[in-house]
């Protein structure tokens, strides 16, 4: 009887709980693939800009059309809403995939607070949306540029992050990063960069470089070579080229690199009062191309090929963090919390002069590139005379 009674009781159970409590047709729904984030400072007003997507059926297969939806109010909660009034229908935001902001919104430490905040509370938004900044006038212009592959521009800038492997000119920020570096202390946050750029009779919208803040202020720019020695530093390098330029007879002859793995180790040492930072490479490559018929690909050629390769690390890491310290003073590369992990009581006694001291803090470099190899190839192609 007891057994006849707990399956009765499953049962009745399974009949009470089919279904969602919280379904909601698509029809009924606004499904919000992409934001723009502007801010008109005259009439203080946040400008978003929203990139939608509705299914559609064509010729029997459903296709995605997506529609570009402005709207304005006080804070981005209030302009999303006023979105109802045009459409009809509630804003979905779960499928995001990404934030653009302007220089502007970046600019008003109130407005940025306000929009993480609101992406951070709000349940719909996801902790891994990709955020950026736009270098044109407005964000939300990037989202009325021309598509290459996809149907979608934020799905095409997705997409661009999520192959960011192999291309280091931009490291892909998700929210829960970005949030994550403004909180901590002893770094400072980067964002990826977009732009518009002219491709045939296309405009497309581009990912290249980065934008530096000092807290919530935007600071400055990495071009997308600066880029990339900031990945290296950060031990974020992936894949790549490595292109090294050499002197022969009068002659600049080019080799190209590719990059299989890297490795970065990042220390602090303090000494007699002086906080050194100590910046470890290790880049294992193939030699991928030869602009020339001279063999770079024999010993000697190799070993002329790796201290070229070497050598133009280092001064590239040199160079961008001298950049950063002269010209941003943003401590980007979270020396600050290298120097808290390994030196927890030097910290505590220079970090409320940090901006000082990293402005001037001393910086070595030793990379060491390992040549595995030389793709299909053995020797240098010939040309008969």
């Amino acid at each position: 009887m007891k057994k006849i009674i707990f399956i009765f009781i499953i049962l009745f159970n399974m009949i009470l709980n089919t279904g969602c409590w919280n379904y909601k047709e698509i029809n009924d729904l606004s499904i919000a693939v992409g934001a723009g984030v502007d801010y008109d400072k005259e009439k203080e007003q946040v400008i978003l800009t929203t990139e939608a997507v509705y299914p559609m059926v064509v010729d029997g297969q459903t296709k995605i059309k997506p529609e570009i939806i402005k709207t304005k109010g006080k804070n981005i909660f209030e302009a999303i809403r006023n979105m109802i009034p045009l459409t009809g229908k509630k804003v979905f935001w779960a499928h995001a995939k990404v934030i653009i902001i302007s220089e502007e919104v970046a600019n008003n430490e109130d407005i940025l607070i306000s929009l993480v905040d609101f992406a951070k509370r709000d349940a719909e938004y996801r902790d891994d949306i990709w955020i950026m900044i736009s270098k044109e006038k407005t964000a939300g212009e990037i989202l009325i540029t021309d598509v290459l592959i996809q149907s979608v521009v934020s799905f095409q800038l997705e997409d661009i992050f999520k192959n960011e492997r192999g291309i280091e000119k931009y490291d892909a920020v998700p929210l829960w990063k970005f949030v994550d570096d403004l909180a901590i202390e002893g770094i400072e946050p980067t964002l990826p960069a977009v732009e518009i750029k002219h491709y045939k009779d296309k405009k497309i919208a581009q990912v290249n470089g980065m934008a530096v803040f000092k807290g919530t202020k935007l600071v400055g720019y990495l071009d997308g070579k600066e880029t990339k020695s900031f990945l290296f530093i950060m031990d974020k390098i992936k894949g790549g080229v490595i292109v090294v330029e050499k002197g022969i007879a009068k002659k600049i002859t080019r080799v190209a690199l590719e990059i299989f793995g890297n490795e970065t180790k990042v220390k602090s040492s303090y000494e007699k009062g002086e906080l050194t930072m100590k910046i470890n490479t290790k880049t294992t490559v193939n030699i991928n191309e030869i602009e020339s018929q001279i063999d770079f690909i024999n010993e000697k050629g190799r070993s002329m090929v790796k201290k070229e390769a070497e050598k133009l690390i280092e001064n590239q890491i040199k160079g961008v963090i001298r950049k950063v310290q002269k010209e941003y003073n943003s401590d980007i590369f979270g020396f600050g919390a290298v120097v808290e992990r390994e030196h927890p009581k030097v910290w505590k006694a220079v970090k409320h002069d940090w901006d000082k001291i990293f402005r001037d803090i001393k910086i070595e470099v030793n990379s060491e590139v390992n040549i595995r190899g030389s793709a299909l190839r053995s020797k240098p192609i010939k040309v008969g005379d």
